[in-house]
């Protein structure tokens, strides 16, 4: 369903909650939805469907995805640092939607630096995000060295996927893009940070001119938004896709009644 459909029924059941309704009160209101998808971008969705073990293969062929990795470049096998956990998502914080990590051995008695993926989404753009970008790249730096023990810093890679547009149509015509510290004559200083954006509302909105991109990445936003518009002809393409197989395992999108006891706490 819409982002807006979706608001509606949260509403829905947090004011019948606060009203002291009975479970078979919120089922009847739960009832007429059913059948239907979530929407996955809200936050207590992507935390339900990528902060979880089970699909944890789900989550890093996204980030794969949205970090362009491939062959012996992509990221394997990592751990969930904050896996998802029933009744935490009522409250709103700063940390992200999904952490992973990457552990990489010892290898002729050197330690590789960890890889460390922080994924968040955003709606809603303002004239200090990419301030908050930066809070977000800090914390994690400041977590990599513990006090008065200055080490290598791990890899870090935050993942944002925005519904919104950091770079307006009429300047740039990417979707994608990724950020590093530079010199000014555009060479990398610092390869261990990197933050990515992804743009799925601009990416959505001129679906003709991105039509011939089949990137790993652009099939993933063209699935997510054929499971929230809930129009199966388009999802269609993704019958032996391994989108439909992750994304329909255990039916991780269907709004099963269980799955709003984390919004009635």
């Amino acid at each position: 369903m819409t982002r807006e459909e979706f608001a509606e029924l949260l509403k829905k059941l947090r004011v019948a909650n606060e009203n002291g309704a009975r479970p078979e009160d919120l089922d009847n209101i739960f009832q007429p939805y059913a059948d239907r998808n979530v929407y996955i971008y809200n936050d207590a969705c992507i935390k339900k469907i990528l902060a979880s073990n089970e699909n944890l293969d789900l989550t890093t062929d996204l980030v794969n995805a949205a970090l362009n990795l491939q062959g012996e470049e992509r990221i394997e096998n990592p751990t969930l640092t904050n896996p998802y956990i029933p009744g935490e998502l009522g409250f709103k914080n700063v940390e992200p939607d999904v952490l992973l990590r990457k552990v990489h051995p010892v290898y002729c008695g050197t330690k590789p630096p960890d890889d460390i993926i922080s994924v968040e989404v955003q709606h809603n753009g303002s004239s200090i995000f990419s301030d908050r970008l930066m809070l977000y790249v800090a914390r994690h730096t400041s977590r990599m060295v513990p006090p008065n023990d200055m080490r290598p810093l791990d890899n870090l890679n935050l993942i944002s996927f925005q519904l919104f547009d950091t770079y307006p149509w009429k300047v740039c015509k990417d979707y994608r893009y990724t950020i590093q510290m530079r010199t000014q004559n555009d060479l990398v200083y610092f390869s261990k940070q990197t933050i990515t954006l992804a743009e799925v509302k601009k990416f959505l909105k001129h679906a003709e001119y991105f039509k011939d991109d089949h990137s790993r990445l652009a099939q993933w936003l063209r699935a997510i938004d054929a499971l929230n518009r809930e129009e199966s002809a388009a999802f269609a393409r993704y019958e032996k896709n391994y989108h439909r197989i992750l994304l329909h395992k255990k039916d991780p999108t269907s709004m099963r009644p269980g799955f709003f006891k984390i919004l009635e706490t």
